[in-house]
């Protein structure tokens, strides 16, 4: 592989990830009083955030080795696509629904108690956010794919950054979405 290549395909990516880096910590800033109102939600934000970027970048690292050996001529609809889909979406909403159980377990060693009432929110916060976001990054991952071979890029160079940034941002901007919505419905 060329190394020139893979230095031009990714640097400008890189660059714009760092970019979008700080726009998801702009994201965390303004979730602050929703973070204070939900006891213990803030605990389970980075799993959340990192569970995204990785299955995305996952889907994106799978589907550029398809595109290489051609199996993604027909994107979405072909049985690759598809596939990877089902299993992205499955991932999404297991890992999520498991996240609240893990926050109960751990908060038995935390010097606060996580009521029924903020861990079943955090429960919905959490699968919901899971499964929208993972519905948003799966179609942003076939556009940088599709994207990426009608430019002649190697999607394995620009997917996994873009991917594990844009599910940062996209993730928190879910979440704060779910996180006052149901706040302000149940609360």
């Amino acid at each position: 592989m060329d190394r020139k290549r893979v230095v031009k395909e990714t640097l400008p990516m890189l660059f714009l990830c760092v970019l979008a880096g700080t726009l998801a910590g702009t994201v965390l800033t303004f979730m602050e009083e929703v973070l204070e109102n939900i006891t213990g939600l803030i605990i389970i934000v980075p799993a959340i955030i990192d569970m995204r970027g990785n299955i995305s970048s996952a889907l994106g690292s799978r589907l550029g080795s398809a595109f290489h050996l051609g199996l993604l001529h027909q994107g979405l609809t072909s049985k690759v696509g598809k596939e990877n889909v089902k299993g992205s979406l499955a991932l999404s909403f297991f890992t999520s629904a498991l996240f609240p159980f893990f926050l109960l377990l751990i908060s038995l060693f935390l010097p606060f108690q996580i009521g029924l009432n903020d861990l079943g929110i955090i429960f919905l916060i959490s699968v919901f956010t899971g499964v929208t976001a993972g519905f948003m990054l799966i179609i942003l991952t076939f556009l940088i794919v599709g994207a990426s071979m009608k430019f002649n890029i190697d999607p394995d160079n620009v997917s996994g950054p873009l991917l594990t940034t844009a599910g940062d941002v996209l993730t928190l901007a879910v979440m704060f979405g779910y996180a006052t919505l149901f706040w302000g419905v149940l609360f």
